[in-house]
């Protein structure tokens, strides 16, 4: 379920996406702007990664796009919010530390 309006979010919205993506992600602007993604799949990711080399920005506003949900559509369409996502997105990936050492 995708909301593509302006429609208040609720707490039904909120378990129907949990659901269906397990993995539910609230974005909350400085100015109080919300919205609200899902975690990324392995394919979203793929794509991405291979506009990091012609277009940083690109790789987020990619991954931004690809697992919204809804909220104020501000936060997608705004750059100005994209900037200040940025390092915040890489949140999503939930990736786990992993050592590695030279034998």
């Amino acid at each position: 379920m995708t909301i593509e309006k302006a429609v208040k979010i609720t707490n039904e919205h909120i378990q129907a996406w949990k659901e269906k993506y397990k993995d539910v992600f609230k974005l909350t602007a400085a100015d109080g702007k919300v919205g609200y993604c899902r975690k990324p799949n392995r394919d979203e990711v793929s794509y991405a990664m291979t506009l990091i080399s012609g277009d940083p920005l690109a790789y987020h506003e990619t991954i931004l796009k690809a697992t919204w949900l809804g909220g104020d559509e501000a936060i997608v369409e705004d750059k100005s919010y994209l900037y200040g996502l940025g390092a915040q997105l890489d949140k999503l990936l939930d990736a786990k530390k992993v050592e590695v050492e030279k034998l």
